[in-house]
């Protein structure tokens, strides 16, 4: 097959589905604050939140985020200053996002698991003015590194109760940390006035700094604006079809990732009632709100949909008002995709692919035209190509590996980093493409299947070895919970790697680890190609994973044998 992308193979499979690819939403003249204020106005008793048993509707929400906002303009904040919210998933993460919104701050997430040093690069790269964190991260990590930040003038201090009527409340014992002034959250809400707080606005303005996980190097920190992130919840709702005012919506993302913080908009955009879930390994509490407050949308990586699947009480859920099931951020193996419909219903699940500089979505898997093992079509008003991961400038025939690129209203205005902008934001035909690193292949219907991250292909003896690939088959056998392959350089064949195996056993598996070796590489020669089958077979207690769900294989490269 030679057709190439540029025939864009996917407007048949849009005209089946009755959509238009080139029907791009209107982007209305509104942000997060302005979405949330006519909530409030119009369903001001409907649940936005559900927290730990507990429920704050849009009433409530929409006071709660104009008092923190007039708490920061109290203390100098303005439009273009930046807003750092340090918190897992809480009440107060939403309120930060609604607030910064209404002074028209821009917010960056740090991810409650960065160390004191990582926290430090990015509170000065992003040059925050204020800081809202968790009581525990201000002693452990903010009293740290807070001398350090020049740019730094009002901490935040919360506890996981605080938007609880019944507390408790973050206790703070002094008034001042450095240069920055440290207030207590209740008690910086309880001083402020709710009087009404908007600020103009221009749907380019940057809102999001996202830093990457940077898998070389330091995080970069992407650029993203109302535009970005807006147009993209509505570019995926063609398929998605939020009913505003009428959804439940079940999502474990962690809010300091831009998957979470996209669903975190998205919920807020439609009005929906919000699960807030601080902790998504208590697999009981998730289901327990889920049975209290049952989900229209449940939105999960796959490792989470797996953890959710090993527990009976999940399993026993009346999942009858369930009309969408969401996964995305990491590979999803049709295996997991058949047992998670034996559960919730066929029909569905659909599959969203993207990364943290396209706001975060450029394909949907739609659950009307479901195709397992893929990633779905470029979303409306999106252009995907598949070029040659060395030139950067051949696009590759239908059906052979490429890198994909993309193009379309969702991609970041850049990195802060200008020379981070340059390696990915490149011309292609004569438009600005963002190359995204991962290795993929599209057939004659415009699906997109990914391969590898461009990192994580091997090349062994020449041929090149996706690791995905070897990792989905390995699901296949009883005793193995997960599995990852990752290279390293072959002494004895410069330019080639030795097959590494990474083996999480399931809990309970009663093969040794001897056993398990030999099932395995039985397996792998007959199902793999000599080529894809390790060389190395390692077990190990648990394999790593990001913040997010996905398997880390950058710790895993570092580990030693």
């Amino acid at each position: 097959m030679t057709t190439t992308a540029a025939a864009r193979p996917w407007l048949d499979t849009y005209r089946l589905l009755g959509l238009d690819w080139h029907g791009v939403p209107e982007l209305p003249d509104a942000n997060l604050a302005t979405f949330v204020e006519e909530h409030a106005a119009v369903r001001g008793d409907r649940i936005a939140l559900v927290y730990l048993g507990r429920t704050i509707d849009y009433r409530t929400l929409d006071e709660l985020s104009n008092r923190f906002a007039n708490a920061l303009a109290r203390r100098g904040c303005v439009a273009g200053d930046v807003l750092a919210i340090h918190l897992p998933n809480t009440p107060q993460y939403v309120v930060g996002f609604i607030a910064a919104a209404k002074l028209g701050m821009v917010v960056t997430s740090i991810s409650p698991l960065l160390t004191p040093p990582e926290v430090l690069h990015q509170a000065n790269d992003a040059r925050i003015k204020a800081w809202l964190t968790l009581e525990p991260l201000f002693g452990s990590v903010v009293r740290a590194v807070a001398a350090g930040v020049p740019t730094l003038e009002t901490i935040v201090v919360t506890s996981a109760t605080d938007c609880l009527p019944d507390g408790p409340h973050a206790v703070v014992d002094g008034a001042r940390l450095g240069a920055a002034e440290v207030v207590g959250f209740d008690a910086a809400i309880r001083a402020a006035q709710s009087t009404r707080v908007a600020t103009p606005f221009e749907s380019d303005d940057v809102i999001f700094l996202q830093y990457t996980g940077g898998t070389t190097g330091k995080p970069k920190a992407a650029q993203l604006s109302t535009k970005n992130i807006l147009l993209n919840n509505l570019q995926a709702d063609v398929f998605n079809r939020y009913g505003v005012g009428a959804e439940v919506i079940a999502a474990a993302f962690p809010m300091f990732h831009v998957g979470g913080a996209a669903v975190t908009y998205n919920a807020m955009r439609a009005g929906a009632t919000f699960h807030v879930i601080p902790d998504p390994r208590n697999v009981d509490h998730f289901c327990a709100e889920m049975r209290a407050h049952p989900p229209t949308i449940l939105i999960n990586v796959p490792a989470l949909f797996q953890m959710l699947l090993a527990s009976p009480t999940f399993r026993a859920l009346d999942f009858s008002g369930l009309r969408l099931a969401v996964t995305a951020a990491a590979p999803f193996s049709v295996d997991q995709i058949r047992a998670l419909e034996e559960v919730i219903g066929p029909g569905k699940i659909c599959e969203l692919y993207g990364m943290t500089e396209t706001g975060p979505v450029q394909t949907c898997n739609p659950a009307a035209r479901f195709k397992p093992g893929f990633v779905g079509i470029p979303l409306p008003g999106t252009d995907l190509r598949l070029v040659d991961p060395e030139s950067g400038t051949t696009e590759v025939p239908l059906g052979e590996p490429g890198e994909i690129i993309v193009n379309g209203p969702q991609v970041m205005r850049g990195y802060l980093d200008p020379e981070g902008s340059k390696a990915a934001l490149r011309e292609f035909e004569g438009r600005t493409f963002m190359y995204t690193g991962d290795i993929g292949i599209m057939d004659e219907e415009g699906y997109v299947r990914v391969c590898d991250r461009n990192k994580d292909m091997l090349i062994v003896g020449g041929y090149k070895v996706f690791s995905v690939e070897v990792e989905n088959k390995l699901q296949a056998l009883p005793f193995v919970a997960l599995s990852a392959m990752v290279g390293r350089p072959d002494e004895a064949r410069p330019g080639s790697e030795v097959a590494q195996l990474y083996v999480q056993k399931k809990p309970g598996a009663s093969e040794s680890d001897d056993e398990a070796r030999v099932a395995i590489l039985a397996f792998c020669r007959a199902n793999l190609a000599p080529y894809k089958i390790p060389k190395e077979i390692h077990f190990v207690p648990a394999i790593p994973l990001t913040s997010v769900g996905k398997i880390d294989k950058k710790a895993l490269r570092t580990q030693k044998s």
